[in-house]
């Protein structure tokens, strides 16, 4: 491809962009005095608010002379809905305050919300939803919809900003001249990778002994077999990469293990990744963990692709006990190990050209002796692919010119038609959901759907849908929504929508302490967050009630969640639904490992994290950020004084009391679960040894590594809400959320909308939010019938 060097001299990609920067720009509408924030209601805020937020008490956070008089300017209009939603609440101004007259409230309340109002029709004028770019993961999946690839290229692109819980929003997915090199490398790779040549390898099939491979520092720690070898050690900075084998060349390989569970009455787990695990920095892929099952050994075989020469396989036992073996006390510890019995490998498996990715490039035409009559067939084929929409007569035509251009330089047809693929990638039409003002039209409104759901670009089904104008007629709408929501490519929902509003992602932003929680390894983080994806998929086939998110009679555990729940009779890796007995304090995601360890800091839990994001993430009330200047609560690790105990000081001040009178309740109920989502009863605490756990019991006692914590002081997680409501237990506290279930689903479906729509819900749209709510509330607002509702209404269909 040495003919791009050439291109980025005679054409810079960010001329291609000028059309988006001289016609998407913000348009701010004249203000007509109805959107300013009159002179009687700051007059009412100044008499109500200012022995808070007057300019002497600048702890407080918020100031009320320093909130913008202009409701269309974005920070007013935040402000002054969250000014109203604080005092609508019965929040502001706090228990024993004065308040103001209720009648004269009323009228300043009544003036705010029309001038909410007002700013939310203006800029609906030009549509409540700003233009917006594809993140990187929506387009790694279309470049791999359109070349029929596995090209990973989401890493070269910068990292995207996070808006209102989303990098979805169009708002916050600005384009600099940074990014816009990035798109240019991440299409070279891309190209790169749909034209790269097959290899000329011949099939080889190869038995190994996995203990030939072990390097000799390791060999004491492993146990050799007639037939293979035992391994006692966890974890994946084990040598246990099978070192005889290298991939002579990129490609489809087929592994065969044959593996046991050696002293073990239950399955045992085993993780595997592939890749080059001696170089380092040299990437790895982990494909998960499987089950090794007592008696004679099974094989697990499966096909995947290696990337590069010299990668191989490696397979490590997990979740053992942490023991000190010897090989003379090998053949007396009476404890579990794996044996691996021998591993195949076959491959690489032959490779047809031209492949189907040189196909989705060139088509039928030879590279070699193509013409710019070729190239103009092959764009317009390509175009309406790339911009998800038919393409006018002529609109080649630019795309064509650098193929033109180029070839009069001297370049091959191959290296000019891929320059002007290139300036394709990174067009306005490309890297852009380009929307028409009002009601979407049939392609618009398929891409919208699609990158709701799948986050790639329409398939031919949909696109059909759209190309006959049936898309907009709402039973066949629905009938594509199912069809949808039914397909494994739903799992990118799974992954984006549930992954960001739940946290997920952030699930290895901390590693716990492993003095604190020894038991903690990666399988358990692996299961916990498939524990919560696969729950919401079970509310999403179920359709089930917005309840259930919060309290429900099942849990979708393997054997690893099953063991630390204390839920007996199910071992494994394989997840299955099971029933929850009626002293269970699991069910719904708040007292998933997941959700707990997301909300912790590794060390220890804080009340004011859980029940910050309790109210955010589930109840959609969040509250404001602490007054700068105020520093976080750490809790004592050394137990002395507990975390309910330090908060009490905290709230004497009475900058902090408002705040923490809503936020402390959930994090207090949600105490009685540590860092990694264990139920206690007592804290974990760093202790002297003499104070340990003893842990150091029965028939491995004499081989076991002993628990490095104490236990502190009990753990308290009772409560009392805002309106004193109260709970003894977490239980309790669940069964108070589910007294406004309604709450839930707005958050829900205000969630949904701004996902799906890429443009937050403004004051406006929350009329539109009550009428899907009530569409739904048969089913208890059902999160299928939610995303049905969400797709049907004027929100989704309109610009």
């Amino acid at each position: 491809m040495n003919g791009y060097l050439p291109f980025r001299k005679r054409l810079h990609p960010c001329l291609l962009l000028l059309p988006l920067l001289l016609n998407c720009g913000p348009v701010v509408a004249q203000d007509d005095g109805v959107t300013q924030v009159s002179a009687r209601v700051r007059a009412l805020m100044q008499e109500s608010c200012a022995d808070c937020h007057g300019p002497e008490l600048a702890e407080s956070g918020f100031q009320i002379e320093l909130a913008p008089s202009s409701l269309q300017l974005p920070s007013g209009y935040a402000r002054w809905r969250q000014i109203i939603q604080r005092i609508e609440a019965g929040e502001m101004p706090p228990a024993g305050s004065d308040r103001p007259d209720p009648q004269r409230l009323a009228g300043v309340l009544a003036e705010i919300r029309q001038g909410l109002a007002e700013a939310d029709r203006l800029r609906a004028e030009t549509g409540r939803v700003t233009l917006r770019r594809l993140n990187r993961t929506e387009y790694e999946n279309t470049v791999r919809r359109l070349f029929s690839s596995s090209v990973e290229v989401r890493q070269l692109l910068p990292e995207d900003p996070i808006s209102h819980g989303f990098d979805t929003v169009g708002a916050a997915l600005s384009l600099s001249a940074v990014q816009l090199e990035r798109y240019l490398e991440a299409a070279d790779q891309v190209l790169a990778d749909a034209l790269k040549p097959v290899h000329e390898e011949s099939l080889q099939v190869q038995r190994f002994d996995l203990y030939d491979s072990l390097p000799q520092w390791f060999l004491p720690g492993v146990w050799k077999q007639d037939e293979g070898v035992i391994l006692f050690r966890n974890g994946g900075s084990s040598a246990t990469d099978l070192r005889e084998f290298k991939a002579s060349a990129p490609g489809l390989y087929t592994f065969r293990i044959a593996a046991s569970a050696w002293q073990s009455e239950t399955p045992l787990l085993m993780g595997i990744a592939l890749g080059n695990f001696v170089v380092a920095g040299n990437p790895t892929r982990h494909l998960g963990y499987f089950d090794a099952f007592p008696g004679e050994p099974r094989v697990l075989e499966f096909t995947e692709r290696l990337e590069r020469r010299n990668d191989t396989i490696k397979v490590t036992p997990v979740h053992l006990p942490f023991v000190y073996l010897k090989h003379e006390t090998m053949p007396e510890y009476p404890g579990p190990g794996l044996q691996i019995h021998w591993m195949e490998v076959a491959g690489p498996h032959p490779e047809e050209w031209p492949t189907e990715s040189f196909r989705a490039v060139f088509a039928d035409v030879d590279p070699a002796s193509g013409t710019i009559a070729d190239a103009g067939r092959l764009l317009r084929e390509f175009l309406p692919r790339a911009f998800r929409r038919p393409v006018r007569t002529g609109e080649e035509q630019p795309f064509l010119d650098v193929v033109e251009a180029a070839m009069a330089n001297g370049s091959s047809f191959r290296d000019s038609y891929l320059m002007a693929l290139k300036a394709v990638l990174v067009s306005p039409d490309f890297l852009y959901l380009r929307e028409p003002n009002g009601r979407l039209d049939a392609h618009a409104l398929a891409s919208r759907l699609s990158y709701f759901l799948w986050s790639a670009p329409p398939d031919a089904a949909l696109s059909a849908a759209a190309d006959s104008g049936e898309l907009l007629e709402p039973e066949v709408l629905h009938q594509h929504v199912e069809r949808m929501l039914e397909s494994p490519h739903a799992k990118q929902f799974t992954k984006n929508f549930f992954g960001q509003w739940l946290s997920l992602r952030d699930i290895a932003a901390t590693t716990p302490d492993p003095m604190l929680y020894p038991e903690f390894d990666e399988s358990l983080q692996w299961s916990a967050v498939l524990e919560t994806e696969l729950f919401m998929e079970e509310m999403l086939r179920s359709d089930l009630g917005i309840s259930s998110l919060v309290k429900s009679d099942f849990s979708i555990v393997n054997g690893r969640l099953a063991e630390h729940y204390g839920i007996p009779d199910v071992h494994g890796v394989e997840f299955r639904k099971v029933q929850l007995s009626s002293a269970s304090h699991r069910g719904g995601v708040l007292t998933q490992a997941a959700i707990l360890k997301v909300t912790a800091n590794g060390t220890n839990t804080s009340p004011v994290i859980r029940g910050v994001w309790v109210l955010d993430r589930i109840l959609g009330q969040p509250p404001l950020p602490p007054p700068a200047g105020v520093p976080a609560v750490e809790p004592d690790i050394r137990g002395a004084t507990t975390i309910r105990e330090q908060l009490e000081k905290h709230r004497a001040d009475a900058g902090c009391r408002g705040c923490h009178a809503r936020i402390d309740p959930p994090g207090f109920a949600l105490e009685s679960f540590d860092v990694i989502g264990g139920f206690r009863s007592q804290y974990r605490v760093v202790a002297e040894q003499n104070k340990w756990v003893k842990n150091r019991v029965g028939p491995l006692a004499r081989f076991l590594a002993a628990w490095q914590y104490g236990l502190g002081p009990d753990v308290e997680c009772s409560g009392e809400l805002l309106d004193g409501r109260k709970f003894a237990e977490i239980d309790e506290y669940r069964d108070l959320l589910l007294a406004d279930t309604r709450q839930i689903a707005r958050n829900v479906a205000g969630r949904l909308v701004t996902y799906g729509t890429g443009s937050p819900v403004s004051f406006g749209d929350w009329q539109e939010i009550d009428r899907i709510l009530d569409s739904t509330a048969d089913t208890d607002y059902g999160l299928r019938s939610l995303i049905h509702a969400v797709v049907a209404s004027e929100l989704f269909l309109n610009k």
